[in-house]
């Protein structure tokens, strides 16, 4: 592999260049893998070792250190093995095309040392590994955290060169290697923890509340949890409206913050890792596309098109101006107004299954 790594000639930029690959990235029976962006100019360039030699060298060795790992114990590589360097001899960045030339490379590379935690330097080497299997991780929501990626485990952490320093400071990335180091180590692999935990929901399909909060996700990324309820309540409403049944069979119980799912956390959990990412921003609960689905999504296409209609219409709103639409709809309105004259609406369904609003409000 290394005698194929020397003579590519891919690239035309990079032709001139120093193919990093050789013994001096490390052992090839480590369980931890590297991946940087590309060799750099000062160092890599020079010197034939990645991440050695300059600045970004320094503080990646001082990570390791911290930690009590050794650069021999690892395995470390980049997304591109040959300095992107422009012509005014500065250190450039690598362009998609060099990225997918130099792809086949890094399959190999994990292939050969079959790590159980890749672990990437910053967001060109997270996207770098796009190539190889998808994934719905970006480097802001995702970093520090143990995901599932490709068979294996991936785990995120921001470039540790001088520039990248704004986005996250040495502090911040010495917190990271350490809570890496405690969850994996370099010579025998993942640390099983040790405390109680609850055993992973195992589901063999989607149930038609996952399927379109999935679909929802697929058009918009990411959302606030409490954004994705009310996106729920809208498009069930809508469904029953126009096709005469909600299309996720949920019911919506009256809360403060408007109508809410009781079963919703729990079928988010059931695909959190896989289908679905969850996660904190701003300390706001989010809720992202995963990493690694198991199941496709099976909707006609009479559904879609509502879904579709109702994230057209309130999915670019705030938290703030979608639970005000979501008060100004007939069920809600309805609501208020038996409140209003006396009526405990609290935890009440305000729309379950072909029923919203008035047809259920009879019985109360």
């Amino acid at each position: 592999m290394v005698e194929s790594v020397q003579h590519c000639d891919l690239c035309p930029r990079l032709c001139g260049r120093r193919k990093v690959l050789s013994a001096a990235n490390g052992s090839i029976d480590s369980k931890v893998l590297f991946v940087a962006e590309a060799p750099g100019r000062l160092g890599a360039e020079r010197t034939g070792v990645p991440l050695h030699g300059d600045r970004t060298g320094d503080n990646f060795e001082m990570l390791l250190g911290n930690v009590g790992w050794k650069r021999e114990q690892v395995f470390i590589t980049n997304a591109i093995l040959c300095n992107p360097q422009e012509t005014n001899g500065n250190n450039g960045t690598p362009t998609p095309e060099e990225i997918e030339n130099c792809s086949a490379y890094l399959e190999m590379v994990i292939a050969l040392v079959k790590p159980d935690v890749v672990v990437t330097l910053g967001k060109t080497a997270l996207a770098a590994l796009k190539t190889i299997s998808p994934h719905g991780i970006d480097l802001q929501t995702g970093a520090a955290q143990m995901l599932p990626w490709w068979g294996r485990r991936l785990f995120p952490v921001y470039h540790p060169g001088p520039r990248a320093l704004i986005h996250r400071s040495l502090a911040k990335q010495r917190a990271d290697f350490m809570l890496l180091a405690k969850q994996v180590h370099p010579a025998t692999g993942l640390i099983e923890r040790r405390k109680r935990e609850t055993k992973p929901l195992v589901i063999q399909q989607l149930t038609p509340l996952q399927q379109v909060a999935m679909a929802i996700l697929e058009m918009k990324g990411r959302l606030t949890f409490f954004k994705l309820t009310k996106l729920l309540y809208l498009v069930d409403l809508q469904a029953v409206r126009v096709r005469g049944h909600a299309f996720a069979g949920e019911v919506y119980l009256r809360q403060v913050d408007g109508p809410w799912l009781p079963n919703l956390d729990k079928e988010l959990k059931a695909m959190d890792g896989f289908e679905v990412r969850r996660f904190f921003a701003h300390k706001l609960p989010m809720v992202a596309l995963g990493p690694c689905p198991r199941f496709g999504l099976q909707l006609d296409d009479a559904v879609l098109e509502t879904i579709t209609e109702v994230v057209e219409k309130y999915g670019d709103m705030t938290n703030a101006e979608i639970k005000t639409a979501v008060y100004q709809t007939e069920p809600m309105r309805q609501a208020l107004r038996l409140e209003r004259s006396g009526k405990d609406m609290r935890n009440k369904p305000v729309l379950y299954r072909d029923k919203a609003g008035g047809d259920l409000f009879e019985r109360i």
